[in-house]
Protein backbone atom coordinates (compact mmCIF):
# COMPACT_ATOMS: atom_id res chain seq x y z
CA UNK A 1 0.00 0.00 0.00
CA UNK A 2 1.34 3.53 -0.84
CA UNK A 3 1.69 6.10 1.25
CA UNK A 4 -1.68 7.87 2.31
CA UNK A 5 -0.13 10.97 2.82
CA UNK A 6 2.37 11.31 -0.11
CA UNK A 7 1.62 8.82 -2.32
CA UNK A 8 5.20 7.25 -2.00
CA UNK A 9 6.00 3.78 -2.97
CA UNK A 10 9.50 4.05 -1.05
CA UNK A 11 8.33 3.06 2.18
CA UNK A 12 9.48 -0.47 4.57
CA UNK A 13 7.53 -2.73 6.76
CA UNK A 14 7.61 -1.08 10.51
CA UNK A 15 5.91 -4.24 12.67
CA UNK A 16 2.39 -5.04 12.95
CA UNK A 17 -0.47 -3.23 14.75
CA UNK A 18 -3.61 -5.01 16.05
CA UNK A 19 -2.80 -8.09 13.40
CA UNK A 20 -2.42 -5.49 10.89
CA UNK A 21 0.93 -4.73 8.75
CA UNK A 22 2.41 -1.16 9.75
CA UNK A 23 4.38 0.80 7.31
CA UNK A 24 7.25 3.57 7.55
CA UNK A 25 7.41 5.75 4.47
CA UNK A 26 11.14 7.10 3.69
CA UNK A 27 10.06 10.29 2.41
CA UNK A 28 7.91 12.31 4.34
CA UNK A 29 8.41 9.60 7.77
CA UNK A 30 5.07 9.01 8.01
CA UNK A 31 3.58 5.62 9.79
CA UNK A 32 0.60 3.54 8.87
CA UNK A 33 -0.93 0.58 8.64
CA UNK A 34 -2.42 -1.15 5.78
CA UNK A 35 -6.39 -0.85 5.80
CA UNK A 36 -8.53 -4.15 5.67
CA UNK A 37 -10.56 -4.57 2.45
CA UNK A 38 -13.83 -5.19 4.42
CA UNK A 39 -15.72 -8.52 3.61
CA UNK A 40 -18.90 -8.16 4.07
CA UNK A 41 -21.04 -7.83 0.50
CA UNK A 42 -23.69 -5.50 -0.61
CA UNK A 43 -26.85 -5.67 -0.30
CA UNK A 44 -27.11 -5.51 -4.62
CA UNK A 45 -24.76 -8.87 -4.65
CA UNK A 46 -26.47 -10.80 -2.17
CA UNK A 47 -30.06 -10.00 -4.15
CA UNK A 48 -27.93 -10.75 -7.13
CA UNK A 49 -26.60 -14.32 -6.09
CA UNK A 50 -30.56 -15.10 -5.15
CA UNK A 51 -31.92 -14.45 -8.72
CA UNK A 52 -28.99 -16.32 -10.22
CA UNK A 53 -29.78 -19.31 -7.67
CA UNK A 54 -33.16 -19.08 -9.05
CA UNK A 55 -32.56 -18.74 -12.81
CA UNK A 56 -31.11 -22.23 -12.46
CA UNK A 57 -27.55 -22.02 -11.51
CA UNK A 58 -25.71 -23.67 -8.76
CA UNK A 59 -23.56 -22.26 -5.48
CA UNK A 60 -20.31 -22.96 -7.78
CA UNK A 61 -20.94 -21.38 -10.56
CA UNK A 62 -22.43 -18.25 -9.04
CA UNK A 63 -19.60 -17.98 -6.43
CA UNK A 64 -17.32 -17.86 -9.89
CA UNK A 65 -19.12 -15.38 -11.29
CA UNK A 66 -19.32 -13.04 -8.45
CA UNK A 67 -15.64 -14.00 -7.24
CA UNK A 68 -16.94 -15.33 -3.95
CA UNK A 69 -16.57 -18.37 -2.29
CA UNK A 70 -19.84 -20.58 -2.93
CA UNK A 71 -19.90 -21.67 0.87
CA UNK A 72 -21.06 -18.01 1.26
CA UNK A 73 -24.08 -18.13 -1.35
CA UNK A 74 -25.07 -21.32 0.43
CA UNK A 75 -25.03 -19.82 3.50
CA UNK A 76 -27.36 -16.96 2.29
CA UNK A 77 -30.37 -18.99 0.58
CA UNK A 78 -30.33 -20.93 3.77
CA UNK A 79 -30.87 -17.67 5.49
CA UNK A 80 -33.10 -16.55 3.05
CA UNK A 81 -35.14 -19.93 3.00
CA UNK A 82 -35.46 -19.80 7.04
CA UNK A 83 -36.75 -16.29 7.01
CA UNK A 84 -39.77 -16.68 4.10
CA UNK A 85 -42.92 -18.66 4.77
CA UNK A 86 -45.65 -20.11 2.09
CA UNK A 87 -48.49 -17.88 2.84
CA UNK A 88 -51.63 -19.44 4.18
CA UNK A 89 -54.18 -18.65 2.23
CA UNK A 90 -57.91 -20.09 2.81
CA UNK A 91 -59.92 -18.52 -0.55
CA UNK A 92 -61.82 -20.87 -2.39
CA UNK A 93 -60.01 -22.70 -5.00
CA UNK A 94 -61.84 -24.05 -8.42
CA UNK A 95 -59.13 -27.11 -8.88
CA UNK A 96 -56.77 -28.24 -6.82
CA UNK A 97 -53.74 -30.42 -8.45
CA UNK A 98 -51.69 -32.73 -6.86
CA UNK A 99 -48.84 -34.37 -7.89
CA UNK A 100 -45.45 -36.08 -6.44
CA UNK A 101 -41.89 -35.91 -8.03
CA UNK A 102 -38.60 -37.32 -6.76
CA UNK A 103 -35.31 -36.32 -6.32
CA UNK A 104 -32.41 -37.67 -4.65
CA UNK A 105 -30.40 -36.66 -1.16
CA UNK A 106 -26.43 -37.38 -1.11
CA UNK A 107 -27.08 -40.00 -3.67
CA UNK A 108 -29.27 -41.79 -6.39
CA UNK A 109 -29.87 -44.64 -3.74
CA UNK A 110 -31.62 -41.89 -1.37
CA UNK A 111 -35.39 -40.86 -2.94
CA UNK A 112 -36.84 -37.72 -1.74
CA UNK A 113 -40.12 -37.38 -3.15
CA UNK A 114 -42.04 -34.10 -3.26
CA UNK A 115 -45.98 -33.79 -3.01
CA UNK A 116 -47.01 -30.50 -4.42
CA UNK A 117 -50.50 -28.91 -4.51
CA UNK A 118 -51.28 -26.07 -7.28
CA UNK A 119 -54.47 -23.93 -8.06
CA UNK A 120 -54.67 -24.74 -11.55
CA UNK A 121 -56.60 -21.01 -12.61
CA UNK A 122 -54.65 -18.84 -9.91
CA UNK A 123 -51.73 -20.25 -11.60
CA UNK A 124 -49.39 -20.86 -8.07
CA UNK A 125 -48.47 -22.88 -5.80
CA UNK A 126 -50.44 -23.67 -2.79
CA UNK A 127 -47.84 -25.69 -0.77
CA UNK A 128 -45.37 -28.58 -0.60
CA UNK A 129 -44.14 -31.10 1.60
CA UNK A 130 -40.92 -33.25 1.28
CA UNK A 131 -40.60 -36.87 2.39
CA UNK A 132 -41.12 -40.45 1.32
CA UNK A 133 -44.26 -41.22 -1.49
CA UNK A 134 -45.98 -42.94 1.54
CA UNK A 135 -49.69 -41.86 2.30
CA UNK A 136 -47.94 -40.39 5.69
CA UNK A 137 -46.41 -37.97 3.52
CA UNK A 138 -49.30 -37.32 1.52
CA UNK A 139 -51.67 -36.58 4.73
CA UNK A 140 -48.72 -33.87 5.94
CA UNK A 141 -49.78 -32.13 2.54
CA UNK A 142 -53.36 -32.66 3.19
CA UNK A 143 -53.20 -31.07 6.12
CA UNK A 144 -52.19 -27.80 5.01
CA UNK A 145 -54.51 -27.55 2.21
CA UNK A 146 -57.61 -28.85 3.68
CA UNK A 147 -58.69 -25.84 4.95
CA UNK A 148 -58.76 -24.32 1.66
CA UNK A 149 -62.35 -24.71 -0.07
CA UNK A 150 -61.48 -26.67 -3.44
CA UNK A 151 -64.42 -27.63 -5.76
CA UNK A 152 -62.42 -30.58 -7.24
CA UNK A 153 -59.03 -32.37 -6.51
CA UNK A 154 -57.47 -34.03 -9.75
CA UNK A 155 -54.53 -36.39 -9.24
CA UNK A 156 -52.68 -39.44 -11.27
CA UNK A 157 -53.25 -42.79 -10.20
CA UNK A 158 -51.05 -43.18 -7.00
CA UNK A 159 -52.83 -45.24 -4.56
CA UNK A 160 -52.50 -42.90 -1.46
CA UNK A 161 -54.30 -39.90 -2.88
CA UNK A 162 -57.69 -42.32 -2.10
CA UNK A 163 -56.65 -42.56 1.59
CA UNK A 164 -57.35 -38.69 2.23
CA UNK A 165 -58.33 -36.69 -0.28
CA UNK A 166 -62.45 -36.76 -0.27
CA UNK A 167 -64.14 -39.19 -2.84
CA UNK A 168 -67.00 -36.77 -3.83
CA UNK A 169 -64.05 -34.24 -4.84
CA UNK A 170 -61.91 -36.68 -5.82
CA UNK A 171 -60.93 -37.37 -9.56
CA UNK A 172 -57.86 -39.16 -10.90
CA UNK A 173 -56.41 -38.84 -13.78
CA UNK A 174 -54.08 -38.27 -15.66
CA UNK A 175 -55.33 -35.67 -18.38
CA UNK A 176 -56.71 -33.72 -15.85
CA UNK A 177 -53.03 -32.47 -13.96
CA UNK A 178 -51.23 -30.92 -17.03
CA UNK A 179 -51.20 -27.44 -14.84
CA UNK A 180 -49.09 -29.40 -11.70
CA UNK A 181 -46.86 -31.41 -14.41
CA UNK A 182 -45.92 -28.31 -15.71
CA UNK A 183 -45.13 -26.75 -12.63
CA UNK A 184 -42.89 -29.95 -12.11
CA UNK A 185 -40.99 -28.93 -15.03
CA UNK A 186 -40.69 -25.38 -13.95
CA UNK A 187 -39.00 -26.77 -10.52
CA UNK A 188 -36.59 -28.59 -12.80
CA UNK A 189 -35.55 -25.66 -14.76
CA UNK A 190 -35.23 -23.01 -12.12
CA UNK A 191 -33.03 -25.24 -9.64
CA UNK A 192 -30.00 -26.61 -10.34
CA UNK A 193 -30.70 -29.64 -7.46
CA UNK A 194 -33.58 -30.76 -9.46
CA UNK A 195 -31.97 -31.09 -12.65
CA UNK A 196 -31.18 -34.31 -14.45
CA UNK A 197 -28.16 -35.39 -15.20
CA UNK A 198 -26.78 -32.39 -13.38
CA UNK A 199 -23.54 -32.52 -11.42
CA UNK A 200 -25.71 -30.24 -8.74
CA UNK A 201 -27.54 -32.24 -6.09
CA UNK A 202 -29.21 -31.74 -2.49
CA UNK A 203 -26.83 -33.13 0.36
CA UNK A 204 -29.85 -32.19 2.90
CA UNK A 205 -33.48 -32.40 2.98
CA UNK A 206 -33.59 -28.82 5.04
CA UNK A 207 -31.95 -27.38 1.49
CA UNK A 208 -34.51 -28.37 -0.82
CA UNK A 209 -37.41 -27.43 1.40
CA UNK A 210 -35.58 -24.02 2.12
CA UNK A 211 -35.22 -23.71 -2.14
CA UNK A 212 -38.40 -24.61 -3.22
CA UNK A 213 -40.65 -22.19 -1.00
CA UNK A 214 -38.20 -19.31 -2.35
CA UNK A 215 -38.89 -20.64 -5.85
CA UNK A 216 -42.62 -21.14 -5.60
CA UNK A 217 -42.94 -17.27 -3.51
CA UNK A 218 -40.81 -16.47 -6.62
CA UNK A 219 -43.09 -17.91 -9.38
CA UNK A 220 -46.10 -16.85 -6.96
CA UNK A 221 -44.73 -12.71 -7.33
CA UNK A 222 -44.75 -13.30 -3.63
CA UNK A 223 -40.97 -13.14 -2.82
CA UNK A 224 -39.76 -9.60 -1.61
CA UNK A 225 -37.01 -9.06 -3.17
CA UNK A 226 -38.88 -9.21 -6.73
CA UNK A 227 -42.08 -7.35 -5.61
Amino acid sequence: MDCPRCGSINHRKDGIVGGRQRHYCKDCHYRYTVQQESTTKSAATRRLALEMYLEGLGFRAIGRILKISHTIVYYWVKEWGERVALPQKEEPVSVVELDEMHTYIGSKKTHCWVWIAVDRFGKRFISFVCGDRSTDTGMKLWKKIKNIPASVYYSDYWKSYKEFLPNVKHIQTKAETYTVEGYNSRIRHYLARFKRKGKCYSKAKHMIEKSLKLLFLKLNNELAIYV
